[in-house]
């Protein structure tokens, strides 16, 4: 149903849209932040329909029950951003997915739910081991 309404809407040629980041804007996926020095001043959202983002979002929604590396992804982050901000930040990765695929050709390979934790705890393992070397520390694992 999502390539049928992207199909319907917008067409198969996605050239009106230079880079990947015009797209998910267009699509209302991309955050609306107002920032001066490095600060975020006000964070809105913009209250416009556009049938294809609403079409992504669904498809985001549908991610919850799957074994693929998408759905980890989607589970991570509704439980550490919560329900709304986790389904549109996986809307705006599949819109950029489909963007790529149209544009570039099919070079996305799902990995599944093994490989997403496996990077997940590498990514905190390192992050572990900076705020350690942060406080003149070594962090020994275990044998």
């Amino acid at each position: 149903m999502t390539v049928q309404t992207v199909r319907a809407e917008v067409g198969s040629d996605l050239s009106a849209w230079k880079t990947e980041r015009h797209w998910s804007s267009w699509l209302n996926l991309a955050p609306q932040r107002e920032v001066s020095g490095g600060r975020v001043i006000r964070h809105t959202r913009e209250h416009r329909t556009n049938r294809v983002g609403n079409a992504f979002r669904m498809a985001a929604q549908s991610l919850i029950p799957s074994p693929s590396y998408l759905g980890a992804r989607f589970r991570y982050l509704r439980a550490k951003l919560g329900g709304v901000k986790a389904v549109k930040a996986m809307a705006r990765v599949r819109a950029c997915l489909f963007y790529r695929l149209l544009t570039k050709g099919p070079t996305w390979v799902d990995r599944g739910t093994v490989e997403f934790e496996l990077r997940r705890q590498q990514r905190e393992f390192a992050a572990l081991q900076r705020k350690a070397r942060d406080f003149g520390m070594q962090l020994v694992p275990t044998a």
